[in-house]
């Protein structure tokens, strides 16, 4: 890891396809014990022509590995055109890994804001598509890639294939509840006292227990 009071100077500098344009605001990265970090990041512009935002740490290893798939060097395209099995670029996985690189590295991103943009990174192992595929496996149609703590980025620890619905269960938007030493979110409190999601929630705004907004029964079947 950089240390960011020491920052070597990478504009104008090539690694790969990748020209480093400018500095980018610095990312924080949180470890599973809550400890934090700060990257040193910089905004590249691709060949390709895409940009994408790349950390120093990552910069580095791919100079310093010029002949492994180490670091980055591309935006992802290079996953896209030489590195993948004929047609493997329009499966399931492939969209899904590709969607995770570009809404936390690339600024142009119209979910960067609340990916990249807020400190959400992708560990260095799967910044390749292989890395990615070797750790998470083959994925359902029907499932999503989900990160099991909001908070953190996208690793083998803090991600697992998941329906839409366990997806949109746990959304950081969502309001949880604590009751009984359990926490849910208002959805799946209401589905399991017979509740109506709409009901609980006014029940909450308007300053009632989380025991009392539970237990109280509907007034209207």
């Amino acid at each position: 890891m950089e240390k960011v009071s020491s920052v070597k100077d990478r504009v104008g500098e090539r690694i790969g396809k990748l020209v480093v344009i400018e500095r980018a605001a610095n990312k924080i990265e949180m470890a599973k014990s809550g400890k934090k970090s700060v990257r040193a990041c910089w905004l590249c512009k691709c060949d390709c022509g895409n940009e994408i935002v790349v950390s120093g740490h990552n910069l580095s290893k791919a100079l310093s590995n010029p002949n492994s798939t180490a670091g980055t060097r591309s935006c992802g395209c290079l996953m896209g055109k030489g590195g993948l099995k004929h047609g493997q670029s329009e499966t399931n996985i492939y969209r899904a890994w590709n969607s995770m690189i570009q809404r936390c590295t690339n600024p142009n991103s119209t979910a960067y804001a609340s990916y990249g943009g807020r400190g959400i990174i992708v560990c260095d192992e799967w910044l390749t598509f292989e890395g990615f595929v070797k750790e998470m496996g083959e994925r359902q149609d029907d499932m999503t890639l989900e990160r099991i703590n909001n908070e953190l980025g996208y690793s083998k620890d803090n991600c697992k294939w998941a329906t839409r619905k366990e997806q949109a269960n746990n959304r950081r938007t969502n309001v949880k509840l604590e009751y009984n030493g359990k926490v849910m979110n208002i959805s799946q409190w209401a589905s399991e006292f017979g509740l109506t999601k709409v009901s609980l929630k006014a029940r909450i705004e308007r300053g009632w227990s989380v025991e009392r907004a539970l237990t109280t029964p509907n007034l209207r079947n």
